[in-house]
């Protein structure tokens, strides 16, 4: 096959969040800021970057290790918490476990690169059985030592560890940082994940080789 490896975002792509992340993090903008951000900001300069990096774009001020630790867990406990309240929501999005068989039967490498922090992952890890299909090792998030989207690190650090040509991967992303990211990675194919038709308007206005509604739109066609 021409493509060997498939690279997935995790919120927004394979667990439809978004919005959840959306309004947990405008109250807290709110509260700690007095502000609030538009669409374009949340687009840029939320979406696909660390919460240490996001910090201090909406305090305006550098933050200690400590301080920025604990208010990014206090986002994360209430974003953990606003999706465990609506059980419905806490499952994959569709065809995501019969890409992962597929991909595993044919010996197509799989990963996930995410700008969650660890709690969040092994939340993820737990509730998802992600290890089922991911060797821990290719499960690739923000450990305190990788720069967010777009940066391609969290990308290139996921090839690296499949030992994946990145001309030969393809990425599976929502956000327009992490769409930049994985080009920048120099991903093959990249993917867009759409939840409504909102974001498939979004999608459309970059460079992308599909635009996906679920994951049962990707076959065996789509490494060849």
């Amino acid at each position: 096959m021409t493509y060997n490896a498939i690279i997935f975002d995790f919120n927004g792509t394979l667990l439809w969040d978004m919005d959840l992340h959306k309004e947990v993090w405008r109250d807290l903008v709110r509260r700690k800021a007095g502000t609030d951000f538009t669409e374009d900001e949340w687009i840029h300069g939320f979406v696909g970057r660390t919460n240490d990096e996001i910090w201090p774009r909406v305090l305006g001020r550098t933050l200690s290790p400590q301080e920025s630790e604990e208010l990014s867990e206090e986002k994360e406990v209430a974003y953990r918490d606003l999706l465990t309240a609506q059980p419905d929501r806490v499952r994959l999005v569709d065809g995501a476990q019969e890409l992962f068989e597929l991909c595993l039967s044919h010996n197509i490498a799989i990963a996930i690169a995410t700008a969650a922090g660890q709690t969040n992952k092994e939340f993820y890890v737990e509730t998802f059985d992600l290890h089922r299909w991911f060797d821990p090792h290719h499960i690739v998030y923000d450990d305190g030592t990788l720069p967010g989207k777009p940066h391609p690190a969290l990308f290139s650090t996921a090839m690296k560890r499949l030992q994946a040509v990145p001309a030969r991967s393809i990425v599976i992303e929502d956000g327009i940082l992490g769409i930049q990211a994985a080009r920048a990675a120099g991903a093959g194919k990249v993917y867009g994940m759409a939840s409504t038709d909102d974001e498939v308007r979004k999608l459309s206005t970059v460079r992308l080789e599909r635009i996906l509604r679920s994951f049962y739109e990707v076959t065996l066609d789509d490494f060849e």
